[in-house]
């Protein structure tokens, strides 16, 4: 399991990465747009639009797999054994649970704007925005699996340490 969270991690970060480039190139294509008299560009702002919203959904869901996610660090230092798996746990299911509303909800949403296109570029559908939630939610479950079954087995072998 732990290859394969590596591995979508792996592509999580390559194309939250590739978004930032076509972000950032569209905002300076914008620019141009917006400074230089002889340059006319309506579709920039959109597809930084689309990317930002993928790399932020990207890295968020990177962020579950690195636990570096939104956490009451004062709780994770004061506790340990059974009491810090507990609150680990119940952390994992609450942004495993997120995960998969997104899965749910983002998918319902990307059925519903499939169709609908962007005014500056019409041959882009909206579908592609929306996509970005069930595509994210899904990497946020299976991370957050993942994580629970990485505490689990440290618990483990922490407990087996201490009594053997």
């Amino acid at each position: 399991m732990k290859t394969l969270l590596n591995g979508i991690e792996y592509v999580f970060m390559r194309a939250a990465a590739l978004f930032f480039i076509v972000f950032v190139v569209c905002i300076f294509l914008q620019l141009l747009s917006r400074y230089v008299p002889t340059i006319t560009l309506l579709w920039p702002a959109e597809v930084a639009t689309y990317a930002f919203i993928w790399m932020v959904f990207l890295g968020a869901a990177v962020m579950v797999y690195h636990q570096e996610h939104f956490k009451i660090d004062y709780l994770f230092e004061k506790l340990q054994g059974g009491a810090l798996l507990t609150v680990k746990m119940i952390s994992h299911a609450l942004i495993g649970g997120f995960g998969l509303m997104m899965i749910i909800h983002g998918s319902r949403l990307v059925q519903l704007f499939w169709e609908w296109t962007v005014n500056t570029l019409p041959e882009l559908q909206q579908g592609y925005l929306w996509l970005a939630l069930p595509v994210a939610g899904f990497g946020m479950l299976l991370f957050s699996i993942g994580n629970a079954i990485e505490d689990g087995k440290a618990y483990q072998l922490e407990k087996g340490g201490e009594t053997g």
